[in-house]
């Protein structure tokens, strides 16, 4: 058990320098698009060797799983794009954990689409999500007043203007890519959740690659090692929590340490890190959302 617990703080630093790393890339020397389509690049690279090396079934996938894996990619892709983007106006501290609030979508889709039952906790996660969201927007519109009745600053009006709609379609774009993998287990494909890993980053990369190179040109080196950094730390996180959960780690202790813990990694990075300054509707927003994203997981 104790190795499980080890490979579980793996993944909450794995994922919790994810989100720092999207904060770092938030550069004038790094292009949103740039970053996305190598941030996917090393996500395929790195885990097409693990698939190839690590798991009995190698790199061959049914032609289900290669159809959802590539729906995934290009929903993963536009959510990536949208939330490094947002970074541009917006706060890391935030807007991760917006972009982590995306736990929701699964769940709705699942009542709509499949007619699941859901339990009441499911649905209080998801009232809790909303609550957060608008709690934020709300510590977003204070960032427009200097204080008291200060006049509101039209730069900052037109940077929360252009942060809202990118962070809510990273949300929408973020969850869709997520209920891929309730298609792929409904399609019957659920032993080739590392085949639709590769896919899903393949097939992100290739339409970064589509709709990038032509109008960005090469990437730079900070670039380049910038989403070096942030791959490895993303397909870490996914392979040290199948790690642990594989060394007997429960999954009601699991999820929520890596979810919620990484969570609290970052907003602390923001503040600490970056000084970032949030409002007390924001912490309260901030406190919401965590506890969102920890029924959801726990129920």
């Amino acid at each position: 058990m104790t190795i499980g617990f080890l490979f579980l703080l793996a993944s909450l630093i794995g994922f919790g320098l994810l989100g720092i790393l999207h904060k770092v890339a938030d550069h004038p020397n790094c292009r949103p698009r740039i970053i996305t389509m190598l941030l996917l690049f090393w996500g395929a690279l790195l885990t097409g060797l693990y698939t190839a090396f690590f798991d009995a079934k190698g790199l061959h996938a049914p032609a289900n799983v290669l159809w959802v894996g590539a729906a995934g990619g290009v929903l993963a892709s536009l959510a990536l794009f949208a939330f490094q983007a947002s970074l541009r106006f917006g706060k890391i501290s935030t807007s991760w954990l917006i972009l982590n609030l995306c736990v929701s979508v699964p769940v709705v889709f699942s009542v709509v689409v499949y007619g699941e039952k859901v339990n009441a906790w499911k649905w209080v996660g998801v009232a809790l999500v909303f609550t957060a969201i608008v709690l934020l927007w709300m510590d977003k519109k204070k960032d427009l007043q200097r204080g008291g009745d200060a006049k509101v600053n039209s730069a900052d009006v037109s940077r929360t203007l252009r942060w809202l709609p990118l962070i809510l379609l990273a949300f929408l774009a973020n969850g869709m890519a997520a209920t891929t993998q309730i298609v792929l287990v409904k399609m019957g494909g659920g032993d080739y959740v590392w085949q639709f890993y590769v896919i899903l980053y393949a097939a992100g990369c290739a339409v970064m690659v589509l709709t990038t190179l032509v109008r960005e040109g090469w990437p730079k080196r900070r670039e380049f090692t910038t989403a070096a950094g942030m791959g490895i730390a993303s397909v870490a996180g996914n392979i040290a929590m199948v790690k642990a959960l594989a060394c007997n780690v429960p999954g009601p202790v699991a999820y929520p340490v890596g979810n919620g813990g990484s969570l609290f990694l970052v907003v602390l990075a923001g503040v600490l890190l970056f000084k970032e300054h949030i409002h007390p509707v924001g912490i309260a927003g901030i406190a919401v959302g965590i506890s969102a994203v920890l029924v959801l997981v726990l129920s």
